[in-house]
């Protein structure tokens, strides 16, 4: 039964219930005996608010971000739109075409937005964030989700040495939630942006802020970065969206998936996808850490 069938039968159930109430109350009225007409009262009360909750959601989220790093008036507010219900359609669109993945359920997200959307607008205010992914529950295993989102690149993932050393996809330790959950990111393409004459270093701040820093002091900051798996679907939706790949120039960190005792990071060189490892302790220029908020429903 699909969810618009389901949404109808439960306003019929509402409506029957209705007109047993108004027999019941014409009842209690001559009898007196009110126990049936509180106890319908008090399932219809119920089932009108969850109703009510089903059918109400944003549709849109929209937020002003004001850029702290830019002066010029004409360039530092930004107004940025989550338009929620044909990112819905077109994230489920997106999983419905790949084999082996799981999608998720429209009512569940609607719910996050719903309880969450003073946070989320909250979120784009503050540090800018323009993108969301909807991330399914019970995701294929790291492996199996690499072959998943890079399927029809020209070059299999390249992993590193010592990534392989660490046993590989396998073996990588993912610190992430199991639930459907909505993340939160920015659309900044390199985080990595060699100066040159013809360049301008366009990445949002908060990004910029993330380069040459340990795995520590970001987490002493309490900021949040992807997985492993989280980085493979949103980089597949960047490409499919906009043709291009994240990180063509520099790294990412990804704080959320371990390989023994190193951290795993990537980025996009010589037409490969190319995964790596390294101890928390190494920091570089070139590497920064893609920040993130997500939500999820208790």
């Amino acid at each position: 039964m699909s969810e618009c069938q389901l949404l109808k039968t439960e306003y019929q159930t509402l409506k029957n219930l209705q007109e047993e109430f108004e027999v019941e109350l014409a009842n209690a009225i001559k009898s007196g005996k009110t126990e049936k007409v509180q106890t319908l009262k008090k399932v219809i009360t119920e089932k009108l608010q969850n109703l009510k909750e089903k059918l109400y959601y944003p549709k849109k989220i929209t937020a002003k971000f004001s850029n702290p790093e830019t002066t010029k008036t004409e360039n530092k507010d930004k107004d940025i739109e989550i338009n929620v219900e044909e990112e819905i359609q077109k994230q489920q669109e997106f999983y419905a075409g790949k084999e082996g993945m799981p999608n998720f359920n429209k009512q569940e997200v609607r719910q996050i937005f719903r309880k969450y959307e003073k946070e989320i607008q909250k979120a784009i205010e503050a540090y800018g964030y323009d993108t969301i992914t909807i991330i399914p529950a019970k995701l294929p295993d790291t492996e199996a989700l690499n072959q998943i989102m890079t399927n029809g690149y020209k070059n299999k993932t390249f992993q590193s040495s010592d990534f392989k050393r660490g046993g590989g996809f396998n073996k990588v330790t993912p610190i992430e939630s199991q639930k459907t959950r909505v993340i939160l990111t920015h659309s900044d393409q390199d985080i990595y942006v060699i100066f040159s004459a013809n360049k301008e270093d366009n990445a949002n701040p908060f990004l910029k802020a993330t380069l040459n820093q340990l795995i520590d002091q970001l987490s002493a900051k309490e900021i949040e970065g992807l997985s492993l798996n989280e980085y493979l679907i949103i980089q597949r939706q960047y490409f499919e969206n906009t043709g291009g790949h994240l990180d063509e120039m520099g790294w990412t960190w990804l704080p959320k998936s371990h390989s023994a005792s190193h951290v795993v990071f990537v980025g996009w060189k010589s037409d490969k996808l190319c995964v790596n490892v390294h101890y928390a302790s190494h920091r570089a220029l070139d590497l920064a850490c893609r920040l993130c908020e997500i939500f999820e429903l208790p």
